[in-house]
């Protein structure tokens, strides 16, 4: 069969999709959201999902193989969050992940894979980081920490940091590889080109409620590309300034991190401006599955918004790719 994985917090399957890229074949992956069992069902067939809490499993349940990944949840570590850490009820999922890695006894996996928000490595001081890989010293991995952004792949700008655990060698993590700074792709590269007739553009009232929310220099930023000869295409964020709600336009062409919709400043409006005008609208689940890098991905299981939370709890395809073939495909060959 070659080299397999088992992925927990699988979500809809970006962190499979990307391994199949390194010939790296999933045999199981467990999350207990039915909206992203949906998507990853849909994507994948049903014969590698188990749609249960990973705190009811046991490392009897989980089959050898070369790789486990975790994308624990970002909640309770996030500048945006709780920052309880992993006393979180959230994050600190990520202990029942090391729990079935220890269960799995001789049959740990040869290396391992941790996705989650820089912010990480700072929480409660740093102490919950050094205590994963502590834990993780204990049954044998060490370890190397990357940060990476996607914006070195696609038009998004998503710090995120990845753990790499391997039983071998440990001058075999130190590699001389370094990520792309930033792709070639621009927002233009991957908005669809609705006509004007379309309803997600928004109506002329949210038109002008937008106007009035934008501060100065926003408005002026937006003014120079209505000028534009083309079209030009940026994204814009609700933010809290000064106690009130406004608008922000980022000044490139790339989008911010996606995020989970949840409402406030976590969706994502796009901005069409030049030749003298500009309209806005939501982005598309079609457009955030492209700034992920996953643009051929089924989405008709579930509802758009459905869609679109589970794209922004998900990773960046080529990213992870990089990382599989970088980093995880000479770590496995060698062990």
């Amino acid at each position: 069969m070659g080299l397999t994985a088992a992925e927990f917090f699988a979500g809809m399957g970006l962190v499979r999709l990307a391994l199949s890229q390194s010939g790296i074949s999933t045999v199981f992956a467990n999350d207990k959201d039915p909206v992203k069992e949906r998507l990853y069902r849909a994507n994948f067939g049903d014969g590698e999902f188990l749609r249960e809490d990973i705190c009811n499993l046991s490392g009897r349940d989980i089959p050898s193989v070369d790789l486990a990944t975790a994308s624990s949840p970002c909640t309770d570590l996030s500048l945006a969050g709780s920052r309880r850490g992993l006393d979180g009820e959230q994050s600190g999922t990520l202990w029942e992940f090391i729990r079935l890695i220890r269960e799995m006894g001789r049959r740990r996996p040869r290396a391992i894979l941790l996705e989650n928000v820089p912010g990480f490595l700072t929480v409660n001081g740093g102490r919950d980081f050094r205590a994963i890989l502590n834990r993780l010293a204990r049954l044998g991995y060490c370890c190397d920490v990357i940060l990476l952004d996607a914006a070195g792949f696609v038009p998004q700008s998503r710090r995120r940091l990845f753990v790499v655990g391997s039983q071998g060698p440990s001058h075999m993590l130190r590699l001389d590889s370094k990520p792309p700074e930033r792709c070639r792709e621009r927002l233009r590269d991957i908005v669809e080109r609705l006509p004007r007739s379309s309803p997600h553009w928004w109506s002329e009232d949210r038109m002008k409620a937008f106007s009035n929310s934008i501060l100065p220099l926003q408005m002026q930023r937006l003014a120079d590309l209505e000028r534009s000869s083309r079209l030009e295409f940026r994204t814009a964020y609700r933010r809290t300034r000064g106690g009130r709600s406004v608008w922000e336009i980022r000044a490139d062409e790339i989008a911010g991190a996606l995020r989970t919709c949840r409402g406030g400043s976590s969706k994502q409006a796009l901005v069409q401006a030049g030749r003298g005008g500009f309209r806005a609208r939501w982005l598309l689940p079609v457009e955030y599955a492209r700034l992920q890098g996953a643009g051929g991905v089924k989405l008709d299981a579930v509802s758009p918004t459905q869609a679109l939370f589970a794209l922004g709890d998900a990773v960046c395809v080529p990213a992870v790719a990089w990382l599989a073939s970088t980093r995880l495909l000479p770590l496995l060959k060698e062990n």
